[in-house]
């Protein structure tokens, strides 16, 4: 594997943990409108036509739509904004296995949140079933949830600002320019 990036780049071209929590915010702001909207059609749906497929529909939406931003451009619109993008070692945009991996922890913390929310919905002849296994979905949804933040607090203290899900996908955030330096061709 070409180690281009750790070999070309310098420390300040690697986004910290400052300017990742400000992506977030502005990822926040830009995406809860639309994601209001699409949550209350799919809830609509659900209590509609009595059927949780529809938030299992909803979560592969999302998946896709996180998955297929970082695939194409190299992030959410938070980083697109922020002039900062997601690349692998080879300084290119993540392949579809790491967008997969880099995102697993959220994968399955937000599936663990569809399978609690379905023992809401009382009409539904699953959320029996999901409310058996209620508490132990909701536990693991807890401890993912602090996978998730330590995750996140280690681009404080790992080399090149990476978090555990960077490691593990073998990616970079990095400032738009310092990935626009790494090749001739260039991704807006």
């Amino acid at each position: 594997m070409d180690r281009r990036v750790e070999e070309e780049l310098v420390p300040g071209d690697f986004t910290g943990f400052g300017k990742r929590v400000l992506i977030s915010i502005v990822d926040v702001l830009v995406l809860l409108l639309p994601a209001y909207v699409v949550n209350k059609f799919f809830v609509w749906a659900t209590e509609h036509y009595h059927s949780g497929i529809p938030l299992f529909i909803q979560f592969a939406l999302l998946c896709a739509f996180n998955i297929y931003m970082v695939v194409k451009y190299g992030g959410t619109p938070g980083k697109l904004l922020l002039k900062v993008r997601i690349i692998n070692a080879d300084g290119q945009l993540p392949s579809v296995k790491q967008a997969l991996i880099r995102d697993s922890f959220y994968i399955l913390n937000s599936f663990l949140a569809v399978i609690a929310s379905l023992s809401a919905y009382k009409t539904l002849s699953i959320s029996t079933h999901a409310g058996e296994w209620l508490p132990l979905v909701i536990g693991l949804n807890a401890f993912f949830g602090f996978v998730i933040i330590v995750d996140c607090l280690c681009v404080a203290f790992i080399k090149n600002n990476r978090a555990i899900h960077d490691l593990m996908a073998g990616t970079y955030v990095v400032d738009k320019s310092a990935m626009d330096s790494l090749k001739p061709d260039k991704i807006s």
